[in-house]
C-alpha cells in the first residue's frame, strides 16, 4: 500500500477482507439477519427440546415455535 497513513492502510485491509461481501450486498441488498433469526430461533428449540435426541422432535419443536401457534382456542389451560 502506498499511504502513509496508517488508519488508511487499515481501511484499505478491512475493504480487501470483505470484499466479496460488499459487493454482494450491493448486488442483493440482503443482509444476513434472515439467517441470524433462524439461527435464534434454532437456539430456541434446542433450549426447549432439552433432552431430544432425534432430529425430527427438534424439527417439530422449530415449527412450533416458528409457527406462533395460540394453542389457547384447544386447551384454556395453555398459556
Amino acid at each position: 500500500m502506498r499511504s502513509k497513513v496508517e488508519p488508511m492502510k487499515d481501511v484499505a485491509r478491512l475493504i480487501r477482507r470483505h470484499f466479496d461481501g460488499i459487493v454482494a450486498w450491493t448486488q442483493t441488498r440482503q443482509t444476513n439477519g434472515f439467517i441470524e433469526a433462524i439461527n435464534g430461533l434454532f437456539q430456541a428449540a434446542k433450549r426447549k427440546a432439552r433432552g431430544y435426541a432425534r432430529f425430527e422432535t427438534m424439527r417439530t419443536v422449530l415449527f412450533l415455535i416458528a409457527g406462533r401457534l395460540n394453542f389457547a382456542r384447544f386447551n384454556e389451560h395453555a398459556r
